[in-house]
């Protein structure tokens, strides 16, 4: 296993989804003036963001050393399908307007890992389809996660209270369900 930099027809997939999911040159603008990196594990391919200064040091090799992770880790693809890491999710939020703001009640319980109900939902942006990935905050604007509508903006007010609203893809309690 080696760090390289991303192949093109590796990036494209990846941004058409996030650009898809987030708004229009949402990656681009990501990933500003860094360089996105890759490190295959397996199935799996680990995507990093990392400072354009390293990409001599990269190039040059590490020997031995194999790195488990460099930088700012953006997400993984497996399976034909990126998934974007708890890491980025903030930086991500402040370049979206694609967001679902939760009850107090409802952050708890995404922050457990649970999936979204109506009752907990208090805003979504207008628009939205079934599908998307949105960015989930608290009331108070704090970024919480990301999570997959499983209904159009349209219809929410239409649901009933248990119905679900959005299935939870990442949360910032994973760190600790995973390490702790």
């Amino acid at each position: 296993m080696s760090v390289r930099l991303v192949d093109p027809m590796d990036w494209e997939p990846i941004k058409e989804q996030i650009d898809s999911d987030f708004g229009e040159n949402v990656l681009q603008k990501l990933v500003g003036d860094l360089a996105p990196v890759s490190i295959p594990r397996g199935n799996t391919v680990s995507f990093y963001l990392v400072p354009t200064g390293w990409i001599e040091y990269l190039q040059r090799g590490f020997g031995d050393f194999t790195p488990s992770s460099m930088g700012i880790w953006l997400g993984d693809m497996s399976n034909n399908r990126f998934r974007v890491s708890i890491a980025v999710i903030e930086r991500l939020a402040r370049l979206t307007d694609r967001e679902l703001v939760v009850s107090r009640r409802g952050a708890e319980s995404f922050t457990y890992g649970k999936s979204i109900l109506r009752e907990s939902v208090v805003h979504l942006t207008p628009g939205l389809k079934r599908g998307q990935r949105v960015i989930v905050k608290n009331e108070h604007g704090d970024c919480l996660g990301l999570a997959a509508l499983s209904v159009d903006e349209a219809r929410l007010e239409r649901l009933g209270p248990e119905k679900l609203v959005a299935k939870n893809l990442v949360d910032i309690g994973w760190f600790i369900r995973r390490l702790g």
